[in-house]
């Protein structure tokens, strides 16, 4: 497997727990929003979501993943 298959697997790992994370936030009749980690559901400060387009993440659960 090359670099470009474990990036795309990545991704799509990365996707399945964004679609997971609001199903989960649905479930429990909390409303997640694109601005909301979507490990934790805090709210991604708007410093961040403007010095890094389309974060899904927000410091801390960063650093955790990585």
């Amino acid at each position: 497997m090359d670099f470009i298959d474990h990036l795309v697997i990545a991704q799509e790992r990365a996707d399945q727990r964004f679609i997971d994370q609001r199903l989960k936030g649905l479930k429990n009749s909390r409303v997640i929003s694109a601005t909301d980690c979507i490990d934790c559901g805090d709210p991604i400060p708007k410093a961040r979501q403007k010095a890094i387009a389309g974060v899904q993440r927000c410091v801390p659960c960063q650093s955790l993943s990585e």
